[in-house]
């Protein structure tokens, strides 16, 4: 007991000092909660961006909107003026509604107000009659080929917009169609994409119409013969002047386009544009039906948004989770050296034990002494073996070569009875001299550690049968499912020549086949031995493996009895498994297993 705790004390120290797998655990943890919050705290601040994105990008969408509500209203004031005058408003009477409205101040972006009267053809005469009393320069332009007229009579501030006076809407398509829309829905209407004849820079700009109905009826100038449509109160837009006046790009974190259909109408998009983001954080497509056009909106975040957008959050709770994790390592890393003291201490206690363990060494070392007098003791039997059998060799030779004389000298006049006993002594002395050759292998089984040596299993196999020179008549059938490996080929030899030649020296028959399988079974060769000669009784086959042991009279088999017991000897060697099997009546099937190294290629 004392020399195992003493031996565990070495196992304890190769761990102190390092970080086991709870601690890790508890790291990892730690490290998943914060990369966990991270994220969270990072898709919160997205989130919360994306919702200002919208919030912003709506506030534009709801801007233009109310802003052209405001117009409508502005229009629908005209349309109410006219129809309150005692008689036909004339252009003086407009300048006074025009200014009361403060159009400059109340209305930014608008680029005037004016009326547009409905002259039927019948009517044109009296209408141009009608305007060249206050303005005698007055007509009607650019010639068309519709059969009505939509003049712009009044225009106030008029002093910027001369040149948009007498100008008739039926000359042009987006124009006409518009107004014609107006009269017939009785709703507020704005024009496709147009430049205005006021625009000196011919920039995209649309007009604003609301139809104006009397409650009295027609007059000689101007309005429906069989109605009561009188025209259209109006508003002309240049397209950047309305979003100037709307939404000033100062300070905004949202950058947008508008087109009408294909036509752009208005663009920020581009690098002239104050804190315009060539890659923005954010975009979004919006159409908007505004007043019977649809209006597409392109609106995307600009580079003010994106740098208030930076937010240390997520990346203050990320620094902060990896200072706590390091503040873990650190006192985990303190507890283990805390646990490297004890350690120490325990080491301090088991001197004792290690001084038994060098009493137990002593033991140990006169035990080594033993072993190795063993060893020579050993040796010393290993050359006996060799000089007895040598010198016992010698004189059985002679025995063997005087009987051949004797035989030659006499052949003529050998009777019978003396050649049996000339041919029993060479045979006698034959056995002998193998004899003692199987004594020197048995003796020698264990004193020397096989050599590894490479070898292909079905070529040793075959190698093996043919050293042994068998008879025509036996063949030899194997399975190798091994192939190379490294092995103790000596012993392994030894053992598959003693089964094989048994084989064949045992056979009743003239003819006869030996089967080899050699399969793999985990670290082992799993080899198998089978002859088709005559059967062993179960009542023998304990005793086969004993020394001189054979199953018929020594003079009726070759061998000396010690083939199967070198076997067993080896096998015993190296800690090997086997198993003789046979019914007794036919057949016998030889069982061990057998170790090896399989080299790794690299």
């Amino acid at each position: 007991m004392n020399q195992a705790v003493a031996n565990d004390v070495p196992a304890v120290k190769n761990s102190h000092g390092r970080l086991h797998w709870y601690h890790w655990l508890v790291i990892g943890l730690s490290l998943m909660l914060t990369l966990g919050a991270f994220k969270i705290t990072e898709r919160q601040v997205q989130l919360k961006s994306e919702e200002q994105f919208e919030f912003q990008s709506q506030q534009i969408l709801d801007l233009v909107q109310e802003r052209m509500a405001k117009y409508e209203e502005a229009l629908l004031a005209g349309v109410s003026s006219l129809r309150m005058f005692p008689s036909t408003a004339t252009r003086s009477d407009w300048l006074t509604f025009a200014d009361s409205l403060d159009i400059g101040e109340r209305f930014p972006g608008i680029n005037g107000i004016g009326v547009i009267h409905y002259v039927p053809p019948e009517k044109l005469e009296d209408y141009l009659a009608w305007q060249r009393e206050s303005m005698p320069g007055y007509n009607i332009h650019p010639a068309h080929n519709e059969d009505e007229y939509w003049p712009i009579t009044y225009i106030e501030p008029e002093i910027t917009n001369t040149r948009a006076v007498g100008l008739d809407m039926a000359h042009e398509q987006n124009r006409f169609t518009a107004a014609k829309k107006a009269r017939d829905t009785g709703k507020a209407n704005i024009t496709g994409p147009i430049t205005l004849v006021q625009d000196a820079q011919q920039t995209p700009g649309f007009l604003f119409y609301a139809p104006w109905y009397a409650d009295r009826g027609p007059v000689a100038t101007h309005g429906d013969s069989n109605g009561n449509f009188m025209g259209l109160v109006y508003a002309p837009f240049i397209m950047f002047k309305l979003m100037d006046g709307t939404l000033a790009n100062t300070n905004r974190l949202v950058n947008f386009s508008i087109h009408d259909g294909d036509v752009e109408l208005y663009n920020e998009l581009n690098s002239s544009s104050e804190n315009y983001d060539p890659d923005p954080l954010y975009t979004r497509e919006e159409t908007l039906e505004l007043y019977g056009r649809p209006w597409r909106f392109n609106l995307q975040s600009t580079q003010l948004f994106r740098d208030q957008q930076t937010n240390t959050q997520p990346f203050i709770i990320l620094a902060g989770g990896i200072t706590i994790e390091i503040l873990i390592i650190f006192i985990f890393i303190v507890l283990a050296r805390s646990n490297k003291s004890a350690i120490a201490y325990a080491d301090r206690v088991t001197k004792d034990l290690r001084a038994q363990k060098n009493e137990l060494e002593s033991v140990s070392q006169n035990l080594e002494s033993r072993n190795h007098e063993l060893v020579e003791a050993n040796k010393e039997l290993d050359q006996f073996a060799f000089v007895a059998s040598h010198d016992l060799k010698a004189p059985l030779r002679g025995i063997n070569q005087l009987a051949l004389w004797i035989e030659e000298d006499l052949k003529e006049s050998l009777t019978p009875q003396t050649k049996e006993y000339l041919d029993l002594l060479q045979n006698r002395t034959a056995r002998l001299e193998k004899l003692l050759n199987d004594l020197l292998a048995y003796s020698r089984v264990g004193r020397k550690e096989g050599e590894m040596t490479e070898i292909t299993v079905s070529k040793f196999i075959d190698d093996i049968f043919s050293l042994l020179s068998p008879p025509d008549s036996f063949k030899l059938d194997y399975k190798d499912a091994v192939g190379t490996v490294t092995t103790m080929s000596i012993p392994l030899e030894l053992i598959l020549r003693n089964l094989m030649s048994n084989a064949i020296k045992h056979h009743d028959k003239q003819s006869g086949t030996i089967s080899v399988v050699a399969k793999e079974v985990g670290t082992r060769i799993q080899f198998s031995v089978t002859d088709d000669g005559p059967g062993i009784p179960p009542e023998h086959q304990e005793r086969v493996f004993d020394l001189f042991h054979t199953l018929k009279p020594r003079d009726q088999v070759e061998g000396s009895g010690l083939g199967l017991s070198v076997i067993k000897k080896t096998l015993d060697r190296y800690n090997c498994q086997y198993r003789l099997i046979s019914d007794g009546q036919r057949g016998c099937t030889f069982e061990f297993d057998w170790p090896f190294v399989r080299e790794v290629k690299e």
